[in-house]
């Protein structure tokens, strides 16, 4: 990544493949970082897909039928995968991931914003207030490619050009030189995106950019020990995205604006190919923005998922207090 003062440009690349259990994301991670990545992967346990070190993964129940089709709507799969990211989370002192009531009953795009706010709220990061109309189409074009075989997917991208809603801008992240200046991400594009392939559920996706995006997992800008994309999809979910900027763009490859110190808010968009049980596995897309000005259309929000229990640890039976009658 490139920088300079006051503007700089991040090149986001693109990272294909066709469907299969990796992942992708911008090889430009953001660095943008509050909270430590993991020294190792961390092996899932339970290990609710039967997968071994070296990708291949034995197909068995809960999450697969004995036809070797994966159950994606099996109470027990989704058990087995929340004991597994729970695991992972309690190594970084976590805590547990509780998820919203009717959480099956969301979409594949509902369940990413609300898994994700959960990893970052988990760790004391401002959640995504909300997918974005706007982003959410981003992102879903990422999770087919066109021109490709089924399956294919790739991380989704801010077109040159491209803006949100009349009234709002997107605000850049930007620091002190300390000679009186500023280094910015840039005008280029003004946020982060992530995708993978071949995943059984939104949670087994999470479980592959959290704890498994190191040398030796399924990343594939990973491929040696001290690449810079390791743990870059756990890096664009974790990022520092800004509340607060004083640098605006209207829109994708336009110049910053500064302007007096305003508020912003994180938002994302979110795609997801569901699986159809006899072909690929499912396609997961994410594209992360912080924006600033007229709130842009949302089509679900933090706030909502908030209202149905997420972060919530459900109250055990029996303890709720009973008045007396008389």
């Amino acid at each position: 990544m490139k920088r300079g003062a006051p503007v700089a440009t991040l090149v986001l690349v693109l990272a294909l493949t066709a469907s299969s259990a990796v992942a992708a994301h911008t090889k430009e991670k953001s660095d943008r970082l509050s909270v430590e990545n993991p020294a190792f992967n961390v092996a899932p346990n339970p290990n609710y897909d039967d997968c071994t070190a070296n990708g291949y993964c034995g197909e068995v129940p809960p999450c697969y039928t004995s036809a070797f089709a994966p159950a994606f709507t099996s109470p027990d799969c989704e058990n087995e995968e929340l004991q597994a990211i729970d695991g992972a989370r309690a190594k970084e002192r976590v805590g547990p991931m509780y998820l919203p009531s009717g959480f099956n009953s969301l979409s594949g795009e509902e369940q990413l914003l609300v898994v994700i706010d959960l990893e970052r709220v988990g760790r004391g990061l401002a959640p995504f207030v909300g997918i974005a109309a706007s982003l959410d189409s981003l992102a879903q074009q990422g999770t087919q490619v066109s021109g490709q075989l089924p399956g294919t997917f790739e991380d989704p991208i801010f077109p040159v050009g491209f803006s949100l809603d009349p009234g709002t801008a997107f605000a850049y992240p930007c620091r002190g030189t300390g000679t009186g200046g500023y280094a910015c991400e840039g005008s280029g594009n003004p946020g982060a995106s992530i995708a993978a392939g071949g995943q059984i559920s939104v949670l087994d996706a999470d479980y592959g950019w959290m704890y498994e995006d190191g040398y030796g997992g399924s990343n594939l800008d990973c491929q040696t020990p001290k690449a810079s994309g390791c743990w870059g999809h756990r890096d664009n979910i974790l990022g520092a995205y800004p509340t607060r900027t004083r640098f605006v763009s209207g829109h994708r490859g336009s110049g910053l604006a500064i302007v007096s110190s305003r508020p912003a808010v994180p938002v994302m968009g979110a795609g997801s190919l569901q699986p159809d049980g006899c072909g690929p596995q499912g396609n997961w897309t994410a594209i992360f923005a912080s924006v600033t000005g007229a709130m842009p259309a949302l089509l679900y929000t933090w706030k909502q998922a908030l209202a149905s229990g997420a972060g919530r640890a459900p109250v055990p039976c029996g303890t709720a207090s009973v008045g007396k009658g008389t």
